[in-house]
């Protein structure tokens, strides 16, 4: 069998993209200038690549890293998503254990994706998303396993537009916000609030929301922050202004947290760490209907019989793809779930594809394990993700593991561990008619096994 084991969006470098690349490279005398330049170029040329593919605008004029003038003041390599600010696009070389984050870039940005420009093949790799953090705390050095997977990047996109209609409502706290803060940049107010709703536990949220504001209100000894009387005492002033701003940012984050799913969690979080996880909360989301997993599984599963849609084999408690989607309406976790795809899909046209999920829970963990087929003259490419059960848990629970084993020798041959934000893990890997595998997901001392034959 051949695998990979990191989600990822690849992009061919066309001719038109390297020559663009080139003729900014070809302007600068520095060796290092121009070799900076020509990869910036091709990796905001890859992820403007993957935001047409999903429909996201992008508006590459206003995007520094195509001028002139800011490539040589500085290394940027920015992309405009229309309406919600610059996305940075950072390439990485195939022996890069890190991604470079210049600090011209640790302010102004809606978070940072991580491209691998693999100029041998002629190819560009979408591999990773790492959100927005204080820029106090950021580092320039930032190892490439400390990226999310890209669908972290569209649930971050998705909470930064939802505010976005929001504070453009006619919402009570909507209106004071737009007031109070006399038509500053919207985009820019709500990418600092949703960094603060991620990183902040409940209790600093409201601390961390009204200083922040408080930058944005003009500070003179005749403003009041609610009464159109003017102010004697600049210093009791100052004080019930930071009170209001307070109050403010907490009613605030008290919509956001209900526009984007909910947090109860009160645990003390470190403000310069992505976190971002949430846990359920009782009542507020039903949990599906779960099938209790069995210990061990007897039988193998054979994807043939999937692929040829056979009716007679009972499923081993699986369901079709189509079915279990129907019940997940809304739920965003699985917007790429629809069609999982291997890297080599588009080239190979396969001709037979199915897709079955489980639902099972794992030491009080409900997750779904999604199995995709795809059939060609050639082989056979098997996709294995795991992803979180609910809509109010956006993470999968870190540790939990997806292993790949042989059946023939019981030896392990892929493995993917979920990290502390990761939404979800996969194994790819090809094989041929016949072959046996078993897919094993644990998770501390629990764990739950499938075998198969492709």
């Amino acid at each position: 069998m051949t695998y990979t084991s990191h989600p990822m969006f690849a992009v061919p470098l066309t001719s038109k993209a390297l020559k663009l690349a080139k003729s900014f490279q070809e302007q600068y005398e520095s060796p290092a200038k121009a070799r900076q330049v020509y990869l910036n170029t091709l990796a905001v040329y890859a992820v403007d690549t993957y935001c047409q593919c999903l429909g996201i605008e992008t508006d590459l004029e206003a995007s520094d890293s195509l001028n002139p003038v800011m490539q040589t003041l500085m290394n940027v390599a920015d992309i405009e998503i229309i309406g919600i600010g610059k996305l940075e696009c950072r390439p990485v070389l195939p022996t890069d254990e890190n991604c470079y984050i210049p600090a011209d870039t640790w302010e102004n940005r809606i978070g940072y994706v991580a491209v691998e420009i693999d100029e041998s093949s002629r190819e560009a790799t979408l591999f990773g998303f790492y959100p927005p953090i204080n820029p106090l705390e950021m580092m320039e050095q930032v190892s490439c396993d400390s990226f999310q997977p890209l669908e972290a990047f569209l649930d971050h996109l998705h909470r930064l537009e939802t505010a976005l209609d929001f504070f453009h409502s006619h919402n009570p706290v909507a209106v004071k916000v737009r007031e109070r803060l006399n038509e500053q940049s919207l985009p820019e107010i709500i990418a600092e609030m949703e960094r603060i709703y991620r990183t902040y536990n409940k209790y600093d949220r409201r601390y961390a929301g009204g200083e922040f504001l408080a930058n944005y209100v003009p500070a003179n000894p005749g403003f009041a922050f609610r009464s159109g009387a003017p102010v004697v005492d600049r210093e009791e002033s100052d004080d019930s202004q930071q009170t209001e701003l307070q109050d403010l940012a907490e009613e605030l984050l008290e919509k956001l947290d209900e526009i984007w799913g909910g947090d109860d969690s009160d645990e003390s979080v470190n403000p310069g760490t992505p976190t971002n996880q949430s846990s359920d909360t009782p009542g507020q989301i039903p949990q599906a209907a779960m099938v209790p997993p069995s210990p061990t599984t007897t039988g193998l599963i054979s994807l043939n019989e999937w692929l040829q849609k056979s009716e007679s084999n009972p499923q081993y408690n699986w369901q079709s793809l189509e079915s279990f989607l129907s019940n997940q309406e809304g739920n965003l976790i699985f917007r790429f779930a629809s069609a999982p795809r291997s890297r080599t899909a588009d080239t190979e046209s396969p001709t037979l594809s199915a897709s079955n999920v489980r639902e099972i829970s794992l030491a009080g963990n409900p997750v779904v394990l999604i199995v995709n087929c795809q059939k060609n003259t050639e082989k056979t490419e098997v996709l294995i993700r795991l992803y979180p059960l609910s809509a109010a848990q956006t993470y999968l629970p870190a540790g939990i593991k997806l292993i790949a084993i042989d059946s023939e020798s019981g030896e392990i041959f892929l493995e993917a561990q979920a990290r502390s934000a990761d939404n979800w893990i996969q194994l790819e890997f090809s094989g041929e008619v016949g072959e046996p595998f078993s897919v094993k997901v644990a998770m501390e001392d629990a764990e739950i096994t499938e075998h198969f034959a492709i």
